[in-house]
């Protein structure tokens, strides 16, 4: 599936909903069928009001495969299909009970329950620091581990979203190289998918929109290069989203200078006034 078109279509078969639906007050349902079957390429914005009516969110992590917390298969199972769903409330409370504690083992266990808890104070509380502090002991069940693995490599990224949030730019520049470390040759699993969205995500929370978008086509190339669709749309709403926001800032940066220099001729604004605010 390497055509946008394929791609939107199959993520609106997935949310269960019809042409019509979809196209409702943002397009006609002919144009969508055009833009659904290759024939007709989306503007940004049509493409980011079709995301949003397909629900298409920035601030949701997906996981291709979940990880095991514990030794108990009906108690996996369970955590999956919460976080699937994305009950953060009852997953919170679930990882919290005895009987799940009693049940986290290993070190890999360990990793995953704090990578959870994080997740569910992200969504549910909104304190960064909280979360932070909780990626961090997820991290710290890793360090026995030689192998970078791919739970690893999302702590690190979760991690660097976080810090783009508090508007720590070296510190999630750092933790963004961290997990793409030698990504390319490691066994591909679909989550790694989910390293250059939050990588590209991060860099956008800091204005860093050059980056941001070059880590969104990387993405699309690393997803298409091993047939996998997983996070695709995401990543082109994403794309999508970065390019409106840089115009808009283009556009900014121009009336902001054309009126500094009202009393003087502007034919064109150079390129760099642009680039060296990114």
């Amino acid at each position: 599936m390497d055509n946008l078109g394929d791609i939107l279509r199959e993520t609106r078969i997935s949310h269960q909903l019809s042409q019509i639906e979809t196209s409702d007050n943002i397009c006609s349902q002919s144009t969508l069928s055009e833009i659904e079957n290759n024939k007709y390429n989306p503007s940004t914005q049509l493409l980011i009001d079709l995301c949003q009516r397909m629900s298409i969110s920035f601030e949701e992590i997906i996981l291709a495969q979940n990880f095991k917390v514990c030794r108990d298969i009906q108690l996996n199972k369970r955590i999956s299909t919460l976080y699937n769903a994305h009950n953060y409330q009852d997953l919170n409370l679930f990882l919290v009970r005895k009987r799940v504690l009693a049940d986290v083992q290993t070190d890999k266990h360990t990793q995953a329950y704090y990578f959870y808890l994080s997740l569910c104070a992200l969504h549910l509380d909104h304190k960064l620091d909280h979360t932070k502090e909780l990626i961090k002991l997820s991290l710290a069940s890793s360090n026995n581990s030689r192998k970078q693995t791919t739970l690893t490599r999302l702590g690190n990224i979760i991690l660097a979203y976080i810090y783009s949030k508090q508007n720590l730019r070296s510190s999630s520049i750092q933790q963004i190289k961290m997990a793409l470390n030698n990504i390319e040759n490691v066994k591909y699993e679909e989550n790694l998918n989910i390293i250059y969205f939050v990588a590209a995500l991060s860099y956008f929370q800091i204005s860093r929109y050059k980056p941001a978008l070059d880590m969104v086509r990387r993405g699309i190339n690393f997803s298409q290069r091993n047939a996998s669709a997983f996070m695709l749309i995401n990543n082109f709403y994403l794309l999508a989203y970065i390019k409106k926001t840089v115009c808009e800032r283009r556009l900014k940066i121009k009336h902001s200078n054309i009126h500094k220099y009202s009393n003087k001729k502007i034919r064109k604004l150079p390129a760099t006034v642009f680039y060296k605010t990114v």
